[in-house]
């Protein structure tokens, strides 16, 4: 049964769910692990590493991988979320990662794509990271573009072997991750969920963020500009 907080702000439900996560999960039988937040909500979207990446490097290379190739990989219906592969399982395009088994060390075959040509802070961010690196894209969502709400746990349930993070390289306050409270499933061979927002943040541009692409997420931009992240899938490295 979906208790009345579907009635009631998004603030008002985060601070229950900080207060008792337990008691607040329980009324909602829609929820269910991998689906269920980490708790308290500040974890499902968190720095990793104390570093500050240099924001003209990371546009400067931004610049260069979009010059590098014809054009973007749509990945909505509205073409407002877009994608571009700098790594993938063949070096080729790749729009999302593959339910496959995940190689490490000299098992791990993902390979730099062309649009990485000339991309070398990029390269070096990624070299510097101690850990296995997979698939890293970049993805923007235009101006006014949304990502509802979904899960990606076919992939992420296994949360020792990957985890996703984002590093924002143009962004706005008002673009902000959101985490879902779950109101319906998706009709059958859909992905997307009847949620409301129950928490949100702004990840902050020039650091790596984890993302916990497990529970309910989706992404909302409310700026007059094109948001765009580097989002690297990696074994988690900490």
């Amino acid at each position: 049964m979906i208790m009345n907080l579907n009635k009631i702000d998004n603030r008002r439900m985060a601070e229950k769910f900080d207060k008792d996560g337990i008691a607040f999960i329980s009324m909602n039988t829609l929820w269910r692990k991998p689906l269920i937040p980490l708790h308290p909500l500040d974890k499902n979207y968190r720095v990793i590493a104390k570093k500050q990446y240099n924001i003209d490097l990371l546009k400067r290379d931004l610049q260069i991988a979009i010059c590098n190739v014809d054009k973007w990989t749509n990945k909505d219906k509205n073409m407002s979320w877009q994608s571009i592969t700098l790594k993938s399982s063949d070096g080729k395009d790749q729009s999302f990662l593959k339910n496959t088994t995940l190689g490490s060390g000299e098992k791990n075959t993902y390979q730099y794509t062309d649009a990485m040509k000339n991309c070398n802070y990029f390269k070096e961010i990624l070299k510097e990271i101690p850990t296995d690196i997979y698939l890293v894209r970049i993805l923007k969502l235009k101006a006014g573009g949304r990502i509802k709400f979904h899960t990606d746990e076919v992939v992420f349930k296994k949360t020792r072997d990957i985890i996703r993070c984002h590093l924002p390289i143009i962004t706005h306050q008002a673009v902000e991750f959101q985490i879902g409270f779950p109101l319906h499933k998706p009709a059958e061979g859909f992905g997307i969920w009847n949620a409301k927002v129950l928490h949100s943040k702004h990840l902050e541009p020039g650091k790596l963020w984890y993302t916990n692409v497990n529970t309910l997420h989706g992404v909302i931009n409310n700026s007059n500009i094109d948001r765009y992240h580097m989002v690297i899938d990696m074994r988690p490295p900490y």
